[in-house]
Formats: structure tokens, sequence, C-alpha cells
């Protein structure tokens, strides 16, 4: 019998420092990663607490949900944008340049996900526990990328170690760029 099991990253990054708006229905909370789509003030329609720290907050998840083809494992992995949880007081340029590469950060691991699926299915691992553990390592590594870009860019307060982020992620994104989603849905 195989087990499925579901992972989700859910990270919310506070922040100190092409389809236009238009395409996007106001009452959808869950942007999926499209690379013709670059997040929006508008976008941010959460609330801060009132011990919230910082300027801005991104929620984003990378959602791995394996399903069965013909007794294959399969994943549908897909980095989403949580439009009710994520909000923002500043709404400077800078500041949305810093959190749009959260989300993009989201969708690099969910390629290197999508990598790491390609890889074991076509050594014909058919074991969802090694799936499983391979996805958590690389969440965990994604986890830990997002907490090492905020600390090295002050949260996006240090302009040339946000635009050595920004360069670093839009080459890994193009590196991996046979790994993107077919389809891409702004909405979920």
């Amino acid at each position: 019998m195989i087990r499925v099991a579901f992972f989700f990253l859910s990270i919310v990054f506070p922040a100190d420092a092409a389809y236009s708006q238009t395409d996007v229905d106001p009452a959808i909370d869950q942007l999926s990663w499209n690379e013709f789509y670059k997040l929006q003030w508008e976008d941010f329609q959460g609330k801060p607490a009132e011990y919230s720290l910082g300027d801005a907050a991104t929620s984003v998840k990378i959602k791995a949900k394996p399903f069965l083809v013909k007794n294959r494992i399969k994943y549908d992995v897909v980095a989403v944008f949580s439009r009710k949880k994520s909000w923002a007081r500043d709404r400077s340029a800078s500041l949305l340049a810093h959190e749009q590469l959260h989300f993009d950060i989201a969708e690099l691991y969910a390629r290197k996900i999508r990598k790491k699926i390609s890889e074991l299915s076509d050594r014909g691992v058919n074991d969802i526990k090694v799936y499983n553990a391979a996805i958590q390592e690389l969440l965990e590594e994604s986890n830990a990328a997002d907490q090492q870009y905020d600390l090295e860019t002050l949260h996006g307060g240090m302009s040339k170690r946000q635009a050595s982020w920004s360069k670093k992620v839009k080459d890994e994104l193009a590196e991996l760029k046979r790994y993107r989603k077919a389809k891409r849905v702004i909405g979920l």
C-alpha cells in the first residue's frame, strides 16, 4: 500500500525597509507564481497584528501534492502567495521588489523539488517515503535560504546585497527553467 503525504511550506517574511493587475480577480486569495506576473501592492490585502514589526510581510507556500499515475508516484508542486495573509505598511518600490524576491525564492525551491522528483522517478523510485524525505529536505533548505536573504539584505535595506540576491535567484531560476510548471494559473 502506498501512503500519500502532503507537504506545505508556509513562511511569513517580515521586512523593514505580463499580466496587468486588472487580470487578477481581487477575490482570489492565493496566486501561483507566474513569470509574467509581478506582485503589486494591491495583492497585500492582509492586516498586520498589533504586535507585528516591520513594514511588510509576505506569506508564501510551496505545495507538493502527490498523486498516482499507473501506479507511479507523481507530484503537483506549486509556489503560492497568500493575498489575505500578506500585508504592508510601507509601499515603496524597493520594498515591493524585496517581497517579490521572497516569492521568487519559493518558486526556485519549487523547481528544485520538481527536479528532485524527476530524478527519483527516472531512477525508478516508487517509495513515497523517499520522495517525502527529499521534499522535506528541500523545504527546510528553502526556509534557510529565505532567512539568509533577509539577514544579508537587512530586509531589503542594503541595495547592493539586494541586487546581488536578485541576480542570483534570477540566474538559478533560468538554470532550472526546464522544471517550471507547464501551465500557470494566476489564482488557485
